[in-house]
């Protein structure tokens, strides 16, 4: 892409400053837009963990959707939110919670966090992080070390629009009972307004109303209901956007016949509900990736390019501060049940290498010469 056409890119979003946006809207998807956005899939699709499920669920999803997955994300972020607007980002997964509900897993909240810092960044969003009570400690200490000020949900949206900048953000609980989890998104619609919902990472119930981890193994009663929070969306005609990796989580309503025919205890899970993993509801677009987190971090990297600048992407030393205090707040990596700054089998250093790549190939498609500015 050479820089007239980033140039150009841009204007279809942005203005005299990235939170000054045009109403215009990118029509059609560019080819060279396209094939920046097919190498940010490919990479954050790569089988590294050897799970062996991502490309059932990409080649699905990526049908489904008829375009890069990680360009559909972001252009419709990017056509949504409005500066000073609030982006609803759910995460959080009780990962034992035969043991204690209070062990959350590392993949999911790093990855709500930067994506939601890439939304501020470049749209001026509101982030408002939704986790179970007993993961709000984690999730604040997360948000913190992506960069935020975490704040009360008043506070957070007045930070938007404070004459010295503070870029804040608010984490609140959200109910694992299904009648409170109506009623709290009811009132969060009405409440604040948001132009998106998000999630990264949760877990999704099937058709009878059960929620499993990728085991095969009933986790509905520790887990938040953030399914009821999508249908009050979609009611709303609210975008929402689900990200996952392993076929049990939020969106991926979307490819659910997939999910049953190909994916273990996809149609016949391991607890006695016997009706599978695959989620009953959808969301209007899916992410899938080998580790979710990825997943968030290639739509922030397409943002980047909708946006025209390879900093709305985080950096690798950030990733690392965010994983290390993630962790240290009492996060596990799920594959192996250490307290360590990994997730899904993958050490720090892999995940950092990842987002060195992803903005790579940020920065040669917006310069000819491929020179990044690194911010530290």
């Amino acid at each position: 892409m050479n820089p007239s056409d980033a140039s150009n890119l841009g204007k279809s979003y942005l203005r005299e400053t990235k939170w000054q946006r045009s109403s215009e809207v990118i029509g059609g998807l560019s080819s060279e837009v396209a094939e920046v956005a097919d190498d940010i899939d490919r990479l954050i699709t790569l089988d590294m963990n050897r799970r062996g499920v991502i490309r059932i669920l990409y080649d699905a999803a990526r049908e489904k959707t008829g375009k890069p997955l990680v360009f559909a994300a972001a252009d419709m972020i990017a056509k949504a939110v409005t500066p000073g607007s609030v982006v609803l980002v759910a995460t959080g997964w009780p990962d034992r919670p035969w043991i204690t509900p209070s062990i959350g897993e590392l993949d999911g909240p790093p990855g709500a966090a930067l994506l939601a810092r890439s939304m501020h960044d470049a749209l001026g969003a509101v982030p408002v992080f939704l986790v179970e009570e007993q993961l709000v400690p984690a999730m604040r200490a997360t948000a913190r070390a992506a960069g935020f000020a975490v704040l009360n949900t008043d506070e957070a949206i007045a930070a938007a629009s404070s004459p010295a900048p503070l870029h804040a953000a608010s984490v609140i609980g959200f109910p694992t009972t299904a009648s409170e989890a109506v009623t709290r998104s009811e009132r969060l619609l009405s409440d604040l307004d948001p132009k998106a919902v998000v999630a990264v990472e949760k877990g999704s119930a099937n058709e009878k109303g059960v929620i499993h981890n990728a085991r095969g193994m009933d986790t509905t009663s520790t887990m938040a209901k953030v399914d009821e929070l999508v249908n009050s969306a979609t009611a709303a005609d609210i975008p929402t956007l689900g990200i996952g990796d392993g076929g049990n989580e939020v969106g991926m309503g979307l490819i659910s016949d997939v999910i049953r025919r190909h994916i273990k205890y996809g149609d016949v899970c391991a607890c006695p509900c016997g009706a599978g993993i695959a989620p009953h509801i959808g969301t209007d677009l899916l992410v899938t990736s080998t580790v979710s987190n990825w997943g968030a971090y290639g739509t922030a990297a397409c943002l980047s390019v909708l946006t025209c600048d390879p900093d709305v992407l985080h950096t690798p030393t950030t990733e690392l501060r965010t994983l290390r205090e993630a962790a240290d707040a009492g996060l596990i990596d799920g594959n192996t049940g250490y307290v360590t700054p990994g997730a899904d089998g993958l050490s720090a250093s892999t995940h950092a290498a990842m987002i060195t790549i992803l903005r790579q190939i940020v920065t040669n498609s917006l310069s000819p010469k491929g020179l990044a500015t690194q911010k530290r």
